[in-house]
């Protein structure tokens, strides 16, 4: 077993910019399942996001984005490429989509947030992968009530904002190098749990057949180490944005008239 020094060590390398809190290193399920309950800073956030944010008026896609190990997001390569994806969409598209990050142990947090967040967590502790590599004991029943909490606050989000966004995309790791669905996908059991239970639809993307190209053009490797970065799931992700703005008419002009 690594020793939580270590492992602290470890995470900090990856904060480039301001300070990693002890208390939010949860390294394994328990520890996330703790935090949900009993941390007042993780549920007061959760709570603000379920219960009072509203965000701007002029944001009408709902984009759903994995965390980054990196901290700040939008300085780790994931999010560079999403930015770049976003960017070549041109202004008047890029100003109406709403970016936010979907995570462990925070739930959702709005890109216009990613500034504004000086102390950082490291939240690996859901996955088996992980606590296996580095000895942490993994129980499933924290996993699941963790999974469960989260979901939660996520659909009262989406209940509220059911009239807000005309189009909710996820773009998260939607299956394995091998094809699968893994309990290790907690991003996309996370959405879909709290899509059916707010009844609101969340398109989940990218789609079998664009994780299969990726891995038959370019290898296993390539899905498991760049994800959602890899330029062809990006590329898919623009052509899915265009398609459906052309589809419900998303201009500028349309939502001055809303």
């Amino acid at each position: 077993m690594i020793n939580r020094d270590t492992l602290y060590n470890l995470s900090q390398k990856h904060v480039i910019r301001g300070y990693l809190d002890k208390s939010l290193c949860l390294y394994n399920p328990k520890e996330v399942y703790e935090a949900l309950t009993k941390n007042e800073v993780v549920v007061g956030w959760l709570k603000f996001i379920a219960y009072y944010y509203t965000p701007p008026p002029h944001k009408k896609v709902l984009l759903l984005y994995p965390c980054s190990t990196v901290k700040p997001y939008h300085m780790s390569r994931s999010y560079i490429a999403l930015f770049k994806t976003l960017k070549s969409l041109g202004e008047d598209i890029r100003k109406l989509i709403h970016v936010v990050t979907i995570s462990e142990p925070f739930g959702l947090i709005p890109e216009e947030y990613y500034n504004k967040r000086f102390v950082w967590y490291d939240c690996p502790g859901l996955f088996k992968w992980w606590c296996r590599k580095v000895g942490q004991p993994y129980e499933e029943k924290y996993v699941e009530r963790s999974i469960n909490i989260l979901s939660k606050y996520i659909s009262h989000f989406l209940k509220r904002t059911r009239n807000i966004y005309l189009l909710r995309i996820a773009f998260v790791r939607t299956f394995s190098s091998k094809l699968r669905v893994l309990k290790d996908h907690t991003h996309r059991r996370m959405i879909e749990r709290a899509s059916k239970m707010s009844d609101v639809v969340i398109n989940l993307l990218p789609p079998l057949e664009v994780v299969k190209l990726i891995v038959m053009k370019r290898g296993a490797v390539a899905w498991d180490f760049y994800g959602v970065a890899h330029p062809i799931a990006q590329a898919h992700l623009k052509e899915f944005l265009l398609k459906k703005m052309k589809q419900l008419s998303i201009t500028t002009r349309t939502i001055y008239k809303l």
